[in-house]
């Protein structure tokens, strides 16, 4: 009898930080993950070769749902290391961790596994925060490093309970106002793997350092996508842990850099990028530890419905365009007019 073809295909990027990436794989683990089968999901670990790869012990210490390749890059953008992984999943949905520095909560796999059961067409977005007190280009001189970042883990008693992640996180930037306004970005996110290959996978010509904003292009597209049903877990979390990426450090002229790469966003995607107003099915479990961020985010998700008068056609008005394009027959992403910026 042939084996049953998971139903989730989880790709990993990593590039020049090992240990940070197995602390994401351990994330990701069977062992770590709460009611998820190994034989429900596969991760596949790409990793572009660097002067620190993730050693060879590590690797073969991988869970046995695990595959890894390591793989050669001319240049600075992980769009071609994302294509290969995806190439190689077998999964009918698709999960995309551009960056392999991000640790995730316990019940990721379990609820994205329930999104894409209640219905085919689940595009998941787990909310991203980054550790430490504040965003992490914001630490520059303030004494914060890997080793503090350490210390901060070994508080918590990290992995023996995942959730307590939040009592060290902070918001993303990105997704400051919370759960109940458009999210700029997702860094975990999962679509069916036949969207992902409808808005054209990772587009190669995203080719600054980083990938530049790719992330934000492909959660776009794959939000605005008519086929698409967006599900949030309020109750799960990405965290981006400290190790010099190019837009998370504090390095020297962030401004200009942002600005290139706002520019080639806006350039790539043919018109100003602004945050997909598609509102989500909340789904999942709301642990002590993460109820600060639903208080702030539920007191920003008042101002806002206040401000919008409660007109939900308003408020999520690309879900209106959805409704349109599904109600003609299209199969591609609808792209509305754009008027906003990443801020």
């Amino acid at each position: 009898m042939a084996d049953r073809r998971p139903l989730l295909s989880i790709v990993v990027i990593v590039y020049d930080m090992p240990r940070q990436a197995l602390n994401t794989l351990h994330s990701l683990a069977p062992r770590y993950q709460t009611r998820a089968r190994a034989g429900d999901y596969e991760v596949i670990v790409v990793e572009n070769r660097s002067p620190r790869t993730i050693e060879p012990a590590a690797v073969a210490a991988l869970p046995r749902n695990f595959r890894y390749i390591l793989r050669d890059e001319a240049g600075v953008s992980p769009a071609a290391a994302i294509n290969e992984g995806f190439a190689a999943a077998q999964g009918s949905h698709v999960g995309l961790m551009i960056d392999g520095a991000r640790m995730v909560t316990p019940g990721v796999v379990e609820h994205v596994l329930m999104a894409c059961r209640i219905t085919p067409d689940a595009l998941v977005a787990v909310p991203g925060y980054h550790l430490g007190p504040d965003e992490q280009h914001l630490h520059d001189g303030t004494g914060y490093d890997e080793r503090k970042e350490q210390e901060l883990l070994e508080r918590i008693d990290w992995p023996r309970d995942g959730y307590r992640l939040f009592e060290i996180g902070c918001w993303s930037g990105a997704n400051r106002h919370g759960y109940f306004h458009p999210f700029m970005e997702c860094n975990c996110l999962f679509m069916p793997s036949a969207v992902f290959r409808d808005i054209g996978q990772a587009d190669e010509r995203f080719d600054l350092p980083g990938g530049g904003a790719l992330n934000l292009a492909i959660w776009r597209k794959a939000a605005l996508h008519p086929r698409t049903r967006l599900f949030m877990l309020p109750g799960e979390g990405s965290f981006h842990q400290l190790h010099g990426g190019v837009t998370t450090s504090g390095r020297e002229r962030r401004e200009e850099f942002l600005k290139q790469v706002y520019e080639q966003l806006c350039e790539l995607i043919g018109e100003k990028f602004r945050s997909p107003e598609v509102e989500p099915v909340m789904l999942g479990r709301l642990r002590g530890p993460m109820l600060p961020f639903m208080i702030t985010s539920a007191q920003k998700g008042i101002k806002r419905h206040q401000r919008f008068g409660g007109r939900l056609a308003a408020m999520y008005a690309d879900d209106v365009r959805k409704q349109g394009a599904r109600s003609t027959g299209a199969r591609g992403p609808q792209d509305p007019d754009g008027n906003g910026s990443p801020t």
